[in-house]
């Protein structure tokens, strides 16, 4: 008869119940996993945590500035968990909100750090541009379904989406793309890229991200 040590088993299920955390940094700084100082991660290296399931608080400061970040990494089965603190990203955004406006290196379009927040209409989202003041500059518009494409992309941040600029989110984002048929306009789905033409009247998720070129 096959018998299991105890004292074995238990091990077993213990470690069955752990998984490794790797972390990464996209700026040098000091890390903090549950409470637990874990020194200095720098860009390129990564640190490796053999850590219950669960919930787990992992906390990083820059080394230089002062800026900090706090996320909540969950592990639900036993396959390694890969993340990198986006220190970098909170920095940019952070400085972007001080500013008013994202440049766009590549396009050189200027973006307005973030949307109007609340729930608006086709031709409010249009209104609201026009006579948007912020940054120094009162020359935004509303882009063009194309032009917010652009800036989809990039790794699903803390407000669930994907953009490829540090600028705070809340919502869809209206274009100025008339839509299929008369009566609606082109909006982006920032979480998925998806694209939908919505009534004109549609308030809803949709918002207003306004650009504006910097070359004026």
């Amino acid at each position: 008869m096959f018998r299991v040590c105890l004292p074995f088993l238990l091990t077993a299920v213990a470690f069955a119940q752990n998984a490794p955390l790797v972390i990464q940094t996209d700026l040098e700084c000091d890390v903090t996993v549950d409470g637990k100082p874990q020194g200095i991660l720098r860009t390129g290296n990564s640190l490796t945590l053999n850590v219950p399931l669960g919930d787990h608080r992992v906390e990083a400061v820059s080394l230089t500035g002062g800026f900090r970040h706090l996320q909540i990494v969950e592990i639900n089965d036993s396959r390694e968990k890969k993340f990198t603190i986006p220190l970098q990203s909170v920095i940019d955004r952070e400085e972007t909100q001080k500013r008013g406006y994202w440049l766009d290196p590549k396009t050189k379009l200027m973006w307005a750090a973030q949307d109007n927040a609340s729930a608006l209409s086709w031709r409010q989202a249009d209104y609201y541009c026009r006579h948007l003041n912020t940054g120094g500059f009162q020359d935004w518009t509303l882009p063009s379904i194309d032009t917010l494409q652009a800036i989809f992309g990039g790794e699903l941040n803390d407000a669930g989406f994907r953009i490829l600029a540090p600028l705070k989110l809340t919502g869809w984002a209206w274009s100025s793309t008339p839509g299929k048929q008369n009566g609606e306009g082109w909006a982006l789905d920032f979480g998925d890229g998806g694209r939908a033409s919505v009534a004109a009247g549609d308030g809803g998720l949709n918002r207003a991200l306004c650009v504006r070129s910097a070359e004026k």
